[in-house]
């Protein structure tokens, strides 16, 4: 069982115009943020409803998910906050969306994390994404030894494709994965990783 995870609230990944930081599960700025995301009409059109449509769901799945996994794995799911200025602080910073890399707990799981992002609309197409993940890819590589990521989107999504392009991943075909529900989804990988991706635990 994973220990408690201590996440500080002033810890933050910073980029040129963004904070990337902790979810706190005792923070309901930090859960109706979740939330208003997460049942926005672009999101769910993206991705389908999540079930979290209060604060008290969004705290518990915080809770009992995204800390599990800090715990576990030294990431997870993380906030993105946009700096009004180039100095500017975490409290001072307006969250914006999330960037993700998710591994599961074997032996459901795939063998490497795969990388997601979730932008407000009002932001979309600033760049916000990309720059949230470069990000976290450096920052897991160089604190976790994270050198294998994978990318998964519809294969109609041609902004999420975009991004994980601009980020070095390379498309390796669509299947038809378990994960997804059977829904065929475009993957995507790191140049570097083997060609054949079951070596990652990813089949139909």
């Amino acid at each position: 069982m994973p220990s408690i995870f201590k996440a500080s609230p002033s810890w933050s990944i910073e980029t040129n115009h963004l904070h990337i930081s902790y979810f706190m599960h005792d923070s309901l700025l930090h859960s109706q943020f979740l939330v208003n995301l997460w049942n926005s009409k672009e999101f769910v059109k993206a991705c389908g409803e999540t079930g979290i449509n209060t604060a008290e769901k969004a705290s518990n799945f915080l809770r009992t998910r995204v800390h599990s996994d800090y715990a576990r794995n030294g990431y997870s799911m993380f906030l993105v906050s946009l700096k009004p200025d180039d100095h500017a602080t975490l409290a001072e910073s307006i969250p914006i969306g999330t960037v993700s890399l998710m591994k599961g707990e074997p032996p459901n799981a795939y063998l490497a994390p795969d990388i997601g992002y979730t932008i407000v609309a009002d932001e979309s197409g600033n760049g916000y994404a990309t720059e949230a993940a470069v990000a976290l890819l450096e920052y897991a590589k160089k604190e976790h030894g994270v050198n294998a990521v994978l990318g998964f989107c519809d294969k109609e999504d041609t902004h999420s494709a975009r991004v994980l392009q601009k980020i070095g991943l390379e498309f390796r075909g669509e299947r038809e994965l378990r994960v997804f529900g059977g829904k065929e989804s475009a993957i995507y990988a790191l140049p570097w990783m083997s060609k054949d991706l079951t070596v990652y635990g990813v089949h139909d």
